[in-house]
């Protein structure tokens, strides 16, 4: 009995020591609108003292530019985030501001479709949190070279059906 109290207790100290810093981060991307763009924001909240490293996946549907922001404010020392790095699929975002104010961007970045990867990493007071918004915008569909092959058909086989087309004749007065 003493061996399963000492266990127990040992379960519950290690449980109350684990960091929640993931049990608040989160992703939402929202449905693609009728262009086929797409919104979306992520964030974390309670970050524990130190380093921290979140990555974020999520599935575009197809190839475009995609566009993102993240930022954190400070109002104490104890929620405090300061960013070290910010990464989409590897591409850096740059630097907008630094201090009480962190905030960086990354925009006109060529994705493909499939799985995106966002990566925020850097160092928090204790209770620091950040957030962020994604943008994405599908790139305007091009005619193939058969389609345009079948379009100037189309207005050769018009022009031919025209020309040939025998003009009925007119009434003189």
């Amino acid at each position: 009995m003493k061996i399963l109290t000492m266990a127990a207790s040992f379960a519950i100290l290690t449980l109350a020591a684990a960091p929640a810093a993931n049990a608040t981060q989160s992703i939402t991307i929202n449905p693609a609108a009728v262009d086929g763009s797409i919104s979306g924001a992520f964030m974390d909240s309670a970050i524990p003292v130190g380093g921290f490293t979140d990555t974020f996946t999520f599935a575009l549907p197809a190839s475009g530019i995609s566009a993102a922001t993240v930022s954190s404010i400070l109002s104490t020392e104890m929620n405090n985030v300061t960013f070290s790095s910010v990464t989409f699929d590897g591409s850096p975002f740059a630097i907008d501001s630094v201090g009480s104010f962190e905030s960086r961007h990354i925009a006109g970045l060529s994705t493909l479709f499939g799985t995106q990867t966002l990566v925020v990493s850097g160092s928090s007071g204790g209770s620091g949190s950040f957030a962020g918004t994604i943008a994405f915008a599908p790139f305007v569909g091009v005619p193939e070279p058969a389609s345009w092959a079948l379009m100037i058909m189309g207005f050769g086989g018009l022009g031919a059906v025209l020309r040939t087309h025998k003009r009925a004749p007119s009434a003189t007065a």
